[in-house]
């Protein structure tokens, strides 16, 4: 769930002062604003949102307002991970790169994506918030990944290409040359999740980009991602998107 707004009062002329007060050459604006595929933001040490460009703006069923923290915008499981990363990223002056997460979108969905943070400091060489940039990794396309996450991404897309199917575990692991408490840890590092946690996601995530962009019914849908009790695939989609799939279909497609 995502909690009640409590949106900070920031103001104009403090977004300018923090944005004077960085260190040039560490951050271009007007290079982020022009590249529509990656999303592009500015953090304090707070963890508030001083800038974000149109693709970051345009990703979020909530439309981010400056002030506004990750647990403003999306439900708080995910939250609590994008802000303990800032809360590292300052704290030991190392940036993250390219860290393969789950991310939510404008319908509520989620979607894989690379993400790099880095610390911002001031003239005086504080560190006083972080930018980050994040990227869409396809099933058949992405951004150049450190191994491990090339390795992560691949069974990803193996898991989103067998939605339709009853996804084992123990398979997954077998199919790639791992123990299950292998796959595990690799999950559990890379996306703080379980497998069997994020084939749920998948296939609910598959879920309503057919409910939004498809006219097949309910039930077709549900079948489609591997449910072959009607009653099981709303209880399932239900536990990860807090409405029923109807619900979903019929609040998304007025929008």
């Amino acid at each position: 769930m995502i909690k009640d707004l409590n949106v900070t009062d920031i103001n104009e002329e403090e977004v300018e002062e923090f944005l004077d007060a960085l260190r040039p050459g560490q951050i271009s604006l007007v290079l982020f604003q022009a590249m529509p595929d990656v999303m592009f933001w500015i953090k304090n040490s707070k963890g508030e949102f001083i800038y974000f460009n149109d693709a970051f703006r345009g990703h979020l069923r909530i439309k981010p307002q400056v002030g506004m923290r990750d647990c403003d915008m999306v439900p708080v499981e995910m939250a609590q991970v994008y802000m303990q990363d800032d809360q590292t990223v300052m704290e030991t002056d190392q940036s993250i790169w390219n860290k393969v997460e789950l991310v939510v979108t404008a319908t509520d969905g989620v979607e894989w994506r690379a993400t790099s943070k880095v610390p911002l400091k001031n003239r005086d060489g504080m560190v006083v918030g972080t930018a980050g940039i994040s990227r869409r990794v396809g099933l058949t396309e992405g951004v150049p990944l450190p191994s491990q996450q090339r390795d992560m991404a691949a069974i990803v897309g193996a898991i989103y290409k067998s939605v339709d199917k009853d996804i084992k575990v123990s398979k997954i692991a077998e199919s790639v040359g791992l123990s299950v408490s292998s796959l595990e840890r690799l999950f559990k590092a890379n996306m703080n999740t379980t497998p069997k946690q994020f084939i749920i996601q998948a296939k609910v995530s598959t879920a309503c980009e057919r409910l939004i962009g498809t006219q097949m019914s309910v039930k077709e849908i549900g079948v489609s991602v591997g449910y072959s009790d009607h009653a099981n695939f709303t209880r399932g989609f239900r536990k990860v998107m807090n409405m029923s799939p109807s619900m979903y279909r019929r609040t998304y497609r007025r929008q």
